[in-house]
């Protein structure tokens, strides 16, 4: 079974370089609503939760 840890970011500064850094360490995002964005990544017993 997949497993996935979550991340909610709000108020971005720099937006077009945080999201392609958060892409890039694998998080997707899944929601955006007010300013405040969801994401999430699948999650392996090889890395630790943040």
């Amino acid at each position: 079974m997949k497993r996935f840890e979550y991340k909610v970011i709000s108020r971005f500064i720099a937006v077009e370089k945080r999201l392609n850094q958060l892409g890039y360490d694998g998080w997707e995002l899944v929601a955006a609503s007010g300013g405040q964005y969801v994401f999430k990544r699948e999650y392996d017993d090889k890395s630790s939760i943040r």
